[in-house]
């Protein structure tokens, strides 16, 4: 059977080595296609365990160039301060701005915190747009029935979480929320799920690639999944893949600074493929190779999760 996805050999493409100033890890950092470049904006903490984020440059999505320049905005009132984890960062091209969400954490919970730029030589805070506690958050690149839309993960107790979609009249603010897909279908995404990359339109349907975590005996271990929802009702999943896509088998996504993690952070169309760009290991960034209507297809012939026999029936 073919490989879905294929890892590149020149992973990881960026380390903690290339950071100027050096770093301890870069991890989990959203990227988009900029004027025919891959611009990923880098979630890194520098030596002191401080968080910076770095824009970082590619013609062939593979070979960065990164700038030392602090593009971070940290927040001013509590509990959240500057050094108490900022991170996570996703991109989404929507009506000629670039959108970035990021997760700001304190000791009662992290929210999302939404920016915008048309260049990435300036960011535009827009403020927080979730109470606490929420992890992760992508949006759709259109409107949908007038409306943004955007999946996220709010935290649960002991940091278990599932996966809901969210609309808004404004990107400022948002309700009408429903649940999308709960975690426990499949025992590698069994202790919770989450969105990863922000949803990418196929002619089959909105693209979604996810992380699902189990728990072993040696901690969490972090997969990449696929699902496709339908284009007009994305609460609608046509299909969804029941084993993961990605998982941690290469070296540098299974030792690092949080071992076993492969999470998926952007899937963009460049030169004819999708690059599939995770963190990895909590430690370096890395890229895989796919091809997004085959990966639609897949998630078809899988079918949506009701029909997978292990899918738990509700008795009415």
């Amino acid at each position: 059977m073919k490989d879905l996805v294929v890892r590149s050999g020149a992973n990881p493409v960026v380390r903690p080595d290339q950071i100027p100033g050096g770093a301890n890890c870069v991890f989990n950092s959203g990227a988009a296609v900029v004027d025919g470049e891959i611009v990923m904006l880098l979630s890194t903490w520098v030596r002191d365990w401080s968080s910076r984020f770095l824009v970082a440059r590619s013609r062939n999505g593979v070979d960065f160039t990164i700038e030392d320049r602090d593009m971070m905005t940290p927040p001013r009132e509590y509990p959240y301060y500057p050094y108490g984890g900022i991170f996570d960062t996703r991109i989404t091209e929507l009506e000629g701005w670039y959108y970035i969400t990021h997760n700001v954490a304190s000791r009662l919970g992290g929210r999302i915190v939404l920016s915008r730029t048309r260049d990435f030589t300036s960011l535009e805070e827009l403020g927080y747009i979730t109470g606490p506690d929420h992890r992760n958050c992508v949006l759709f690149p259109q409107k949908i029935d007038g409306k943004y839309l955007r999946l996220e993960r709010p935290m649960l107790e002991g940091g278990d979480g599932d996966i809901y979609l969210s609309r808004s009249p404004d990107l400022r603010y948002w309700g009408e929320t429903e649940l999308l897909f709960e975690r426990g279908l499949r025992y590698w995404e069994s202790a919770k799920i989450g969105p990863g990359a922000p949803p990418v339109k196929t002619d089959l349907g909105w693209l979604v690639i996810y992380h699902g975590v189990r728990q072993s005996l040696n901690g969490y271990s972090y997969q990449a999944g696929c699902l496709l929802l339908d284009l007009e009702n994305p609460l609608r999943i046509l299909g969804k893949l029941r084993a993961p896509l990605l998982d941690p088998q290469a070296e540098y996504e299974r030792i690092g600074n949080v071992n076993n993690v492969v999470f998926p952070t952007a899937a963009l169309e460049f030169d004819g493929r999708l690059l599939i760009y995770y963190g990895a290991a909590d430690t370096v960034m890395a890229v895989a190779e796919a091809d997004a209507l085959e990966l639609a297809r897949a998630c078809l012939e899988d079918g949506p999760p009701e029909a997978d026999e292990s899918y738990p029936k509700r008795v009415h």
